[in-house]
């Protein structure tokens, strides 16, 4: 079949179906002009969340109104720039009275089309239409947004369920007040769970004994989907070792330098391919690398990086477990809400260490450690403390179960930040 009539099918296929079962979830996109980018790591609910989007259109336009197009069918691939505009053929040859109508187009995992923003701009400029474009390549679509449609769209940012979110999956409403009743032991209970398997969508809502297989069968795809055939890399075992290392020790400080002289006896690799491949490994969303707070861009560099990936329940799937993990999960699950809560973060280390310098748009600067434990141990406070000698910051510690203020300090349980 030829591509036009691919595409024809796609688009009446979505016309003809009901849209599935969805959640709310807390990002929300206010009624814009510009061209959306919905950025997150695969599977994080970009499409469904697509789905919420197009329930609220329908209130107010026909389902005919409404395209949606995912460029990861295989009908349609491999596409070229040139073949996109079949795309807007197929639709008008389909509901050739829509011509003068507002239009919705939903473009999903748009980046695997060399090209695209070229065509996204010009009928963003030439139709009456509003633009939802997702993709699982951070890098990839800001470097094209940034050149291409600068001024025309806004980045936003999806990632796996929040805990507050989690926790509307599973039915649970948190209502006013509601630490100081029963409610509280299931909130605790269902940080378990969710420290453990994580919050990615499927997950929470898919049966306990498949969750291990689903999350490694995750891996599998963010591996080789997302990165040996976007980028064509050769040597996969050194990919997997690579990611296999950094997902083992999240919340440890990494540098490239070192994992070399580790390897290099056993492994021929040069630093500047380990250097692709870490970024390779963030531009999919699937870890990051967080600096060292300081005024100095020099000191940042030199310094090594903080290692936290996209979700717990993955990174349980696939690395090697160790006796401390709950310290692990409990920092990363902190590190994910500060990304979802829009803060530029760092970490501090002199003699003693902060685990968070959180930062965001108006608001006092926040040091933040994580000791998931009721037995604190001095050198969490020591270091808050230390930091904010020659820092003004808001200092807190996430707890286990401990809720005071003493000596600057708000001790708080992380549960418990969490739905704030």
């Amino acid at each position: 079949m030829d591509k036009k009539t691919a595409f024809k099918q796609i688009i009446k296929e979505f016309h003809e179906k009901e849209l599935p079962e969805t959640y709310s979830r807390e990002l929300k996109i206010a009624d814009t002009r510009k061209i959306v980018s919905l950025i997150g790591s695969r599977r994080s609910g970009k499409t469904f969340y697509f789905y919420e989007l197009m329930k609220d259109i329908r209130k107010y336009a026909d389902k005919s109104q409404i395209l949606y197009i995912n460029f990861e069918d295989d009908r349609i691939m491999p596409l070229e720039l040139n073949e996109l505009n079949y795309v807007i053929e197929a639709y008008f040859e389909l509901y050739p009275g829509n011509t003068d109508k507002p239009l919705y187009f939903f473009f999903d995992e748009i980046q695997n089309i060399q090209g695209w923003e070229i065509f996204i701009r010009r009928i963003h400029d030439t139709m009456d239409t509003r633009i939802f474009v997702t993709g699982s390549s951070s890098k990839l679509l800001s470097r094209e947004i940034a050149t291409s449609l600068r001024g025309r769209t806004i980045p936003f940012y999806l990632y796996p369920l929040s805990f507050g979110e989690y926790l509307h999956f599973k039915g649970i409403d948190i209502e006013k007040d509601w630490e100081y009743g029963k409610k509280r032991y299931l909130v605790k209970k269902m940080f378990e769970e969710y420290t453990r398997w994580g919050g990615f969508p499927e997950i929470v809502l898919e049966d306990e004994t498949l969750r291990q297989a689903i999350l490694k069968n995750y891996y599998e795809m963010f591996i080789y989907r997302d990165l040996v055939e976007r980028f064509s890399i050769r040597n996969i075992s050194l990919l997997k070792g690579l990611a296999s290392y950094l997902l083992t020790n999240i919340s440890n400080l990494f540098s490239v330098n070192s994992y070399y002289r580790t390897i290099k006896e056993n492994t021929q690799v040069s630093k500047e391919t380990l250097g692709e491949y870490i970024s390779h490994l963030e531009d999919i969303n699937l870890i990051w690398q967080v600096p060292f707070f300081s005024p100095s861009m020099k000191s940042q560099q030199v310094n090594p990086r903080k290692i936290y990936c996209i979700d717990q329940g993955l990174r349980g799937a696939v690395a090697f477990q160790f006796s401390k993990d709950i310290g692990r999960l409990a920092e990363n699950i902190t590190f994910i809400e500060l990304k979802r809560r829009n803060c530029d973060i760092y970490y501090w280390k002199d003699k003693k260490e902060v685990d968070f310098i959180a930062r965001s748009e108006n608001a006092k600067l926040q040091a933040i450690n994580v000791s998931y434990t009721n037995d604190i141990d001095p050198r969490e406070t020591e270091g808050l403390h230390d930091f904010a000698k020659h820092n003004d910051a808001e200092l807190i510690l996430l707890t286990e179960d401990i809720e005071k203020e003493e000596d600057g300090i708000r001790f708080v349980p992380l549960w418990k930040w969490l739905l704030r």
